[in-house]
Order: C-alpha cells, then sequence, then structure tokens
C-alpha cells in the first residue's frame, strides 16, 4: 500500500460504499453507471465517494470512448479489503449522539476543573 496517513486511509475504507467500490474495481476498470449498477447504490453517491477515494489516492480515473473509467491505483489495497480488518474505532465515523456526549464530557471536565481553581481561591 502506499504509504498514507492512517488516519485519512482508515477514514476512507469506514464506509462501506468505499469499501464496495474499491472491491467492485478489484476485477477490472469501470466506469460510473457500471459501478452504481454492481452495489446498488445512485449514480450521485457513488460518484461523491468515487471523487474522495481520487482525491486520496486510493483510485485514477480515464476517459475512454466517451466515459470516464475508474481503476485502482495499487491492488495492495485489496488484500486490505479481503482480510477484512477492521477500522479502530477512534478513526470511525461518531453518530451525532456520540459527538454530543463527548462534547458534554469535555465540557464537565473543564467546569470541574475550574470549581477546583475556584475552591483553592476562596480557601486563601
Amino acid at each position: 500500500m502506499p504509504p498514507l496517513h492512517d488516519e485519512i486511509f482508515h477514514k476512507a475504507l469506514s464506509s462501506d460504499i468505499r469499501r464496495e467500490i474499491l472491491l467492485s474495481l478489484a476485477k477490472k476498470e469501470k466506469y460510473l453507471s457500471e459501478i452504481s449498477d454492481e452495489i446498488k447504490k445512485k449514480p450521485q453517491t457513488v460518484d461523491f465517494h468515487l471523487n474522495l477515494l481520487q482525491e486520496i489516492g486510493l483510485i485514477d480515473s480515464e476517459w475512454k470512448e466517451g466515459k470516464k473509467y475508474y481503476l485502482l491505483k495499487d491492488r495492495k489495497i485489496l488484500d486490505f479489503l479481503r482480510e477484512g480488518k477492521a477500522v479502530p474505532l477512534h478513526l470511525r465515523h461518531k453518530p451525532p449522539h456520540e459527538i454530543v456526549i463527548d462534547a458534554w464530557d469535555d465540557l464537565s471536565k473543564k467546569l470541574d476543573r475550574i470549581e477546583k481553581k475556584v475552591d483553592k481561591l476562596l480557601e486563601k
């Protein structure tokens, strides 16, 4: 695999759609509607994920016969996908309620520290 920043790499692969796209391209290069039909997702959705995968350097594209074909840049990515390695929890996208809980926990800790400092000041 190319030396990618682990966090970017894992976030890219934390999406089931992007994983499906990469596995689809393992067979052969394909154009948008072929991929969309194969993984049963809307072309707009697939296009969004293809652009992201291309931006981070996992896939490439080229125009042939008036169609934009997508292909894998490095087939070693398939080993990672086929082994079914889990994406570390700290790199997965969090649902909104977990983000709020984390923010609340962080705020609570900060408020506790402030309260302790105020208590110390009042003792003097």
